[in-house]
């Protein structure tokens, strides 16, 4: 979820990722703050060191960009959260709801690391 043309390389590469210029909204949910703390609550599951810029504008840096993270259920790049707020990117409705059902909190250690490595593996495979 959350993966777009302009993050590269990144998703299942059978599946062709919309773009993020079309999500862009010009206001956000309702609730968009814990969105978007929830987002950033996550577990990182896999790092990328570095940055990249803000594709749609390019005058801000993304610390992380290419990062991966869980909570559990939902796999999105780090860097969505920033899209999230700065552009109010349209979230899949299912995803939503189950940040509402879940009262905006995410895994922290809940999440195990074994669950994390599960993860890891289904979206890049156990060779990696």
């Amino acid at each position: 979820m959350g993966f777009y043309q302009e993050f590269g390389d990144h998703g299942d590469p059978s599946v062709s990722a919309p773009s993020l210029r079309d999500a862009v909204r010009t206001a956000g949910e309702w609730d968009e703050d814990r969105i978007v703390a929830y987002l950033e609550s996550s577990r990182e599951i896999y790092s990328v060191m570095g940055a990249e810029r803000d594709v749609i504008t390019g005058d801000a840096w993304i610390p992380g960009a290419g990062s991966l993270v869980t909570d559990g259920t939902w796999l999105w790049p780090v860097e969505l959260a920033h899209y999230v707020r700065r552009y109010h990117i349209a979230l899949p409705a299912e995803f939503v709801a189950h940040i509402r059902g879940n009262d905006y909190a995410g895994p922290g250690p809940v999440l195990s690391h074994e669950r994390a490595l599960e993860i890891f593996n289904e979206h890049f495979g156990r060779d990696a």
